[in-house]
């Protein structure tokens, strides 16, 4: 990556997401710019006073990460709509990356819709970091949730190129399709095992030509499939795995895919277990 762009509003909940910024720029080489929004409705003499404690804010936080082997760091403060100027930013300097803090969290996932975090992810094209735990080492185990889709293999993608040395571990969840009718309240069957064991054979049989279409890196992932709900599988495999990232695909801007992230998604970015990267396909 060449270019980064992180966006703050000064927050405790950003400096760990400039912190994380920082050190993703030093070690992609990458240059890294940093934005503040000043709401537009202030009125002149509050958002000049803003303007100039944000400048100085961040100009001393980003002087503590300077040094030879620094990485080059820009500090943009604009007037207007914090999500609306994050996105035209990051088209300006084409950013390979937007790198958030978290939102502030009520536990709601109807306040998380229309936030900045939200319509950056759902509106923008580069993928988004949503940054939630303090920056103690840099990414090693990844978790991706997949669902052999062209978003599930972009996700992937960018993310092996974004975590070189990543550990990685793909998720899938599945359910067996009839299987209450066929086991009921009885006891399995020879039938009903047999029935389970081909489609599990089926699923493994995706697994394995998903992985094939990725090229040279599959044999290095570690692929889980589980039975049961997308969010029962995630949460297992989170707590089971502890990953320090969770990456996930979500849709381009197509329709209904436009106004929606879809609700496993938005569950995650709305009250992440970890760091979450969501990358679109398109």
């Amino acid at each position: 990556m060449k270019n980064l762009l992180m966006a703050t509003d000064l927050s405790a909940r950003s400096d760990r997401a400039l912190e994380r910024a920082v050190g993703l720029a030093r070690d992609h080489g990458a240059r890294l710019t940093v934005i503040h929004v000043v709401d537009e409705d202030l009125s002149p003499i509050l958002a000049d006073a803003q303007e100039q404690a944000a400048r100085q804010a961040l100009g001393e936080h980003i002087d503590g990460f300077r040094d030879d082997k620094g990485p080059d760091i820009a500090i943009e403060i604009v007037f207007g709509r914090a999500y609306a100027d994050i996105l035209a930013l990051a088209e300006k300097t084409e950013a390979e990356m937007i790198v958030l803090g978290m939102h502030r969290d009520d536990g709601s996932r109807e306040m998380f819709r229309g936030t900045t975090v939200e319509r950056v992810i759902r509106t923008g094209r580069a993928p988004t970091l949503l940054v939630k735990d303090r920056v103690a080492r840099p990414y090693r185990r990844v978790m991706v949730a997949v669902d052999f889709s062209v978003y599930s293999r972009r996700a992937i993608e960018f993310a092996v190129k974004f975590v070189p040395e990543g550990e990685f571990h793909l998720v899938h969840a599945y359910d067996v399709p009839f299987k209450g009718f066929l086991y009921g309240r009885s006891s399995r069957s020879a039938v009903n095992e047999q029935h389970q064991a081909e489609f599990e054979q089926m699923i493994e049989g995706e697994m394995a030509s998903f992985l094939a279409s990725l090229g040279p890196k599959a044999p290095n992932f570690d692929t889980i499939m589980q039975e049961g709900t997308v969010r029962e599988a995630i949460h297992r495999q989170i707590g089971r795995l502890e990953p320090d990232l969770l990456v996930i695909g979500t849709h381009g801007r197509t329709g209904v895919a436009r106004a929606l992230l879809g609700s496993v998604a938005e569950d995650l970015l709305n009250a992440p277990p970890c760091d979450v990267l969501a990358v679109k396909a398109w």
